[in-house]
């Protein structure tokens, strides 16, 4: 389902917690949401869309690719 773009910098700047199975519905919200926005943006984190979970998308070529608890 489509999520609206979350804005609130308190929100923004808190820290997310770490993702589990429970946490797969998230990838259909992440496309829905990246797929409504591909013309502004090619990548959101959970949180951009109001879950303070460590999940994160990617336009990769023809093929979102979605990570979850990434490490840098």
């Amino acid at each position: 389902m489509e999520k609206a773009i979350m804005k609130d910098p308190f929100f923004l700047s808190q820290v997310s917690e770490e993702a589990t199975k429970e946490d797969l519905y998230l990838v259909q919200d992440l496309q829905d949401t990246l797929r409504a926005h591909q013309d502004s943006c090619v990548g959101m984190a959970a949180n951009m869309i109001g879950v303070r979970k460590r999940v994160i998308i990617i336009q990769f070529g023809l093929m979102p690719l979605v990570l979850f608890n990434p490490v840098l």
